[in-house]
């Protein structure tokens, strides 16, 4: 699957912003005994010369406990969590508590509640590595009946629905994740913890006449002998216009997919076609939920939301006129 996250050479080069995550989480002891999250990000401006410039950066720590509660980690130093947010139910309701504390925010503080904002997803995509390990020690793992209907590749006639304890031996013939490591893309880290999970996303927004948005997504389990193979893929192409901004176009397209039905889910993508920046997060909500979408999918297009602020972040960077020299050192 292809990057969009080249800057460009020559005259016709322009300005971008970007923001490259990586959020690791592994079992603390056992998946049902809590989940250890380690993540990583970083907000870039980069110049016509493609010259980068690192406005903020962001490590954090937490752990979410067998309940589903939001902990501090003995890692995190001890004061990276905001205290109120310390006993939040990770799943239901924590995206909103999250918006309430944030707004409105710095770059600091937005790159964490980015980070943040993950832990839902990430609490989800464990069932996947359980499955797997699961599967490794000749243990049965029915799927759960819950899951039906959740999205395209829940569907009720579909194959993960149909597989019953069958269904962890579909997922063990994962392409392996393609050594994508770009010092200046990706905040440089350890590599992803073994019997863990590691989701990666990168969000570009290149403003002009009209505004362009690429968006990646990925999620990967880190096997025991330290493969590293992919679960869920995902890349989005986004034009925005500059006035009133509003979603001209938007193409979604699956990379590597657990179930052959998942796919489908990207069409789903043109029902945000005309739609405000600003209603795109409740739009997908609304629009895009049960086996019309899917909810890996639908967190990269949720990041649309932040085109706003992430132009907003360059226009800070380059307030000087354009032809201003540039700081050679920047």
């Amino acid at each position: 699957m292809g990057h969009g996250h080249g800057t460009g050479d020559g005259p016709a080069a322009r300005r971008l912003v970007r923001r490259a995550i990586t959020v690791d989480a592994r079992p603390d002891g056992h998946w049902d005994q809590g989940t250890l999250i380690e993540a990583r990000a970083r907000d870039d401006t980069c110049d016509t010369r493609g010259r980068l410039r690192t406005r903020a950066a962001e490590h954090l720590a937490v752990r979410v406990d067998a309940d589903g509660r939001l902990r501090r980690s003995t890692d995190d130093g001890g004061d990276r969590l905001p205290d109120h947010l310390v006993g939040l139910d990770a799943r239901r309701g924590f995206r909103g508590a999250l918006a309430a504390h944030y707004a409105p925010s710095g770059p600091a503080d937005a790159l964490q509640a980015a980070l943040l904002d993950d832990l839902p997803g990430l609490r989800i995509v464990s069932g996947y590595a359980r499955m797997l390990e699961h599967h490794a020690a000749r243990r049965p793992f029915p799927a759960s009946s819950a899951l039906i209907g959740v999205c395209a590749g829940w569907r009720g006639d579909g194959t993960a629905a149909r597989a019953g304890t069958a269904l962890p031996g579909l997922l063990v013939s994962r392409p392996p994740a393609e050594d994508r490591q770009d010092d200046r893309t990706w905040p440089v880290g350890p590599p992803p913890p073994r019997s863990g999970m590691r989701r990666r996303r990168l969000l570009q927004v290149t403003p002009g006449e009209s505004t362009e948005v690429y968006g990646y997504f990925r999620d990967t389990y880190c096997r025991p002998d330290g493969v590293e193979i992919v679960l869920h893929e995902y890349e989005m192409t986004a034009t925005v216009t500059r006035d009133s901004p509003v979603v001209a176009d938007l193409t979604a397209r699956p990379g590597a997919l657990p179930f052959p039905e998942c796919p489908a889910a990207a069409g789903s993508a043109v029902r945000l076609h005309g739609v405000p920046i600003e209603d795109v997060e409740p739009q997908v909500r609304r629009r895009l939920t049960g086996t019309h979408g899917c909810t890996h999918l639908n967190d990269l297009l949720r990041t649309l939301r932040l085109v706003e602020p992430m132009t907003a972040l360059l226009r800070d960077t380059y307030a000087e006129p354009c032809d201003r020299p540039e700081d050679p050192a920047s």
